[in-house]
């Protein structure tokens, strides 16, 4: 575990593929096998406590130029929902994170996942859901990634930790305000938090750790998500996800299946208002945005949105929530893409 843990890190910090991590673990292991006293000699511990932890300087902005060929093609396209917000930032020249976190728009950033990509993780949540015995809850299946009783191809959570950094180092790279806004500790963290889902403000700030980026506070485990996340969730004929908000200060969100050619109807409907804007809203979405497969949506967790009705066919989406870990977290939250110890009481996934 040691090994594995100390491959797995080095190969994130260097921003390598996660698949370049076997090959260096297999290397360590050799010599462990014949001589388990030599191993161990040029590893450093493993610490406990992310404060303890070597950074390196790839997570300096001076030499962060080492995005991949696919990063530098990607950008980025804002889907407005209050036009009276868009004149404003455009005329004031308000920080696109706080735009996002007043939900006044939604950004999506096409060709950020791979056709294979999308093909690799649908196609797992198929035969997962084709393993399960209970009948899909309002035409959806939810799939836990982390959750090694739907995928036992560990390919699964690679790529979708891969997907996942990727658009991370995207929007670091193009909207650092996101970062500065929503997720960097400061005396004004708090004002910018969604409300949670007992709609009180969070009052309990993340540590003063001196982080520099979203990367940064994955790799080090500082970010709280919606339990069960990153998950896969499938629509079949008539399935839908009901109007609600995240409560976590970002959401990412992959179609996986093209709108037209693999579903009809469907798509993600967004409500302009934000926090005006109740989870039970009676009026249709401001915008239902049903982009194609590969690209992914960017949205605050203050925003009411809904997964529309698919008509015909099935509809697949990636998806994950999460904000910056606090004292006030729920344990079962702090896992990501590891399969939680325990989950609480309410939890309706697959776990």
């Amino acid at each position: 575990r040691h090994l594995a843990t100390y491959c797995h890190l080095q190969c994130q910090s260097l921003r390598m593929p996660n698949k370049d991590s076997i090959p260096l673990l297999v290397t360590l292991l050799v010599p462990f096998i014949f001589s388990n006293k030599c191993c161990f000699a040029f590893l450093p511990p493993i610490p406990t406590k992310p404060s303890e932890w070597t950074i390196p300087n790839v997570f300096n902005k001076s030499t962060r130029k080492t995005a991949s060929p696919q990063l530098n093609l990607l950008r980025h396209e804002i889907h407005w929902l209050d036009s009276e917000a868009e004149e404003v930032s455009k005329k004031e020249e308000i920080p696109l994170g706080e735009s996002i976190a007043e939900g006044e728009c939604v950004i999506t950033i096409p060709n950020a996942v791979s056709s294979d990509e999308c093909q690799l993780l649908f196609q797992a949540a198929l035969q997962a859901r084709d393993r399960r015995d209970t009948a899909a809850t309002r035409g959806r299946s939810r799939f836990s990634v982390a959750d090694p009783g739907n995928f036992d191809n560990p390919n699964i959570v690679l790529t979708c930790e891969e997907i996942l950094l990727r658009v991370i180092d995207y929007l670091e790279e193009a909207a650092p305000s996101i970062y500065e806004t929503l997720f960097a500790p400061g005396p004004h963290w708090g004002e910018w938090q969604p409300l949670n889902a007992q709609l009180e403000q969070p009052s309990t700030p993340p540590d003063d750790e001196l982080f520099d980026g979203l990367r940064e506070l994955y790799v080090t485990s500082q970010l709280e998500w919606s339990e069960g996340e990153p998950a896969i969730n499938i629509y079949e004929e008539q399935g839908y996800f009901g109007c609600h908000k995240d409560h976590l200060a970002l959401t990412v969100l992959v179609p996986l299946l093209n709108p037209g050619e693999s579903f009809s109807g469907g798509g993600t409907g967004f409500w302009a208002g934000n926090r005006d804007t109740s989870e039970n809203p009676e009026t249709s979405p401001t915008a239902v945005l049903k982009p194609p497969a590969g690209t992914a949506l960017v949205f605050g967790g203050d925003v009411t949105h809904s997964g529309m009705p698919v008509e015909q066919g099935l509809r697949s989406v990636l998806v994950c929530s999460f904000s910056t870990k606090t004292a006030a977290s729920n344990p079962d939250r702090l896992h990501g893409l590891h399969a939680p110890p325990t989950t609480s009481a309410n939890f309706k996934g697959t776990l």
